[in-house]
Formats: structure tokens, C-alpha cells, sequence
């Protein structure tokens, strides 16, 4: 059984290690904030969204294609060096492959399993850690490597759904006020997402806002129509009909009124 061949010293002691990859790039070691090469910071970056062993070949072919494979080669290792002799202990290699160690924490990937958590089962857990979601929206924005643009892709997409979908559960569960800023976080990520518009809607509905409601309605009409041309779905006009005029409602088949639905629900469980 091959032996693993770290770039920690053996005699080394534990360190609490974390990078952040929402927004900017950060290292953190022992609560201390470490700077390193940005070369490095691309090493790093590429091990923690990997989160698997990844060979050395493939690395230095993706981080420093454009030259040939010795150059690149030798500037992988140049770079593990400094990684290494700037304090940052966080590298295993084990064969011709490397990985982060374990221990590593990445931001990125605790929000994603986050994010996938609230998607299958949005438990009382999950919901509790959600405003962790709302505030992390972006995987490295300034940075333009294709790879990272595909993982930060990767991320909006979970994220939304995520957000839409635990807005859903909150609404369900009358925290009306926790499912309006999940709902809005979706409509803020993507503005022309209907599904996270109709969310906005119904929570205003539930709140009794009807004002708001309409006005959040007409708000995505108008983009909607300026932007692509189209209209709102009729799942979307048939939340904010009941909210017209009595005759505009007749009109529509829909004659609820405003305190009814959701709304009424909410308030019998709070007199409850």
C-alpha cells in the first residue's frame, strides 16, 4: 500500500484552516488571515471545488495550459513550495495526486450541501442556518478562469432553488417575514425568475399586503415585457386576480377576498 507523501511536516500539530471562497478569496489558519501568491490562491481554489484527489498532470495542464508540460509541471511545484513555506500546511499528496486535507474547512462547499439540504428536506435545521445562504450569493466574482465561472454557475443555480424552495417552507409554516427575504434574495439573484416573483406575491398576499403585491406584480410585468417581450405566466395572474376590483374579479372567475386563503391561516395560527 503506497504511503502518503504530505506537504505538512509529521511533526506539524493540528490547524483549524479554513478557506472562504464566496466573494473574495481568503485563508484563514488558526484565526490568523494569511496573503499568499495568487498563484497559490488558483491552486487552492481548484483543490477545494474539486473536494477530490486530483492528479498533478491535470492541474498544472488546467492552471498553466499555455505553455508546455515540463514548464507547467515546474510551476506546480514552484507554487506548492511557496504554499508550503508561507505556513499554509494544507496540501496532500499522495502519489502523483493531490488534495486539500480533510480537515480544511471550505465555504463553498458547507453552503452547497447546505443548499441541497433545504432543496430535499427543508427541516427545522436547515431553515435555522438559512440566512447563511441569503448573505453568501456569489463564487468568486472578479475571477474569469472557465472553470471557476462553471462552478459559480453551479452555485446560483442550487442556491436558487435552495432559496425558493425554503421561502416555500416558511410560507407553509406562516414565518412570513423569513420567507419574504429568502424570496426576495431569489428574485434579487435573478430578476426575470418568475417562480421566485410568484413567491414574492404570495408572501405579500399572506401578509395581507395587497398593495405591495400587485406592485411587486407589475414590477416583474414591466421588466418582463421590457427585457424579453413576454408576459407573466397565468400562474402569475391568477395570484394577483383576486386582488382586483369586484368586477375586474367577477370578471375572472375569482371573486376571494383578500382576507381569506393563507392569510387568514397565518392569523388563525398566531391567535392560536
Amino acid at each position: 500500500m503506497a504511503s502518503a507523501l504530505t506537504l505538512r511536516d509529521p511533526d506539524d500539530g493540528p490547524e483549524a484552516a479554513g478557506l472562504t471562497l464566496i466573494g473574495e478569496f481568503e485563508l484563514v489558519i488558526s484565526g490568523r488571515q494569511l496573503r499568499i501568491p495568487h498563484s497559490a490562491e488558483r491552486v487552492l481554489t481548484y483543490l477545494a471545488l474539486a473536494d477530490r484527489p486530483v492528479a498533478r498532470t491535470r492541474l498544472a495542464g488546467v492552471l498553466w495550459g499555455n505553455g508546455s508540460d515540463q514548464g507547467a509541471a515546474k510551476r506546480l511545484r514552484t507554487t506548492l513550495w511557496r504554499i508550503r513555506h508561507a505556513g499554509a500546511n494544507l496540501v496532500l499528496a499522495r502519489d502523483d495526486r493531490l488534495r486539500l486535507y480533510p480537515d480544511v474547512t471550505v465555504d463553498v462547499t458547507y453552503l452547497t450541501d447546505l443548499a441541497k439540504r433545504l432543496i430535499r428536506q427543508p427541516d427545522l435545521l436547515a431553515l435555522a442556518r438559512l440566512p447563511l445562504l441569503v448573505e453568501c450569493v456569489e463564487l468568486l466574482p472578479d475571477w474569469d478562469d472557465g472553470w471557476v465561472v462553471a462552478d459559480r454557475e453551479r452555485y446560483r443555480l442550487l442556491r436558487l432553488e435552495a432559496l425558493e424552495r425554503a421561502a416555500s417552507a416558511l410560507l407553509e409554516r406562516c414565518h412570513l417575514g423569513d420567507a419574504l427575504i429568502a424570496a426576495l434574495a431569489a428574485v434579487q439573484a435573478e430578476p426575470l425568475r418568475e417562480s421566485a416573483r410568484r413567491l414574492v406575491v404570495q408572501v405579500q398576499i399572506a401578509q395581507g399586503n395587497a398593495a405591495e403585491a400587485i406592485r411587486s406584480y407589475r414590477e416583474y410585468q414591466s421588466l418582463l415585457r421590457q427585457e424579453l417581450g413576454l408576459e407573466p405566466s397565468p400562474l402569475m395572474d391568477q395570484l394577483i386576480q383576486p386582488l382586483a376590483s369586484p368586477v375586474t374579479a367577477a370578471r375572472h372567475g375569482h371573486g376571494l377576498p383578500l382576507t381569506g386563503g393563507m392569510h387568514s391561516e397565518c392569523h388563525d395560527a398566531r391567535a392560536r
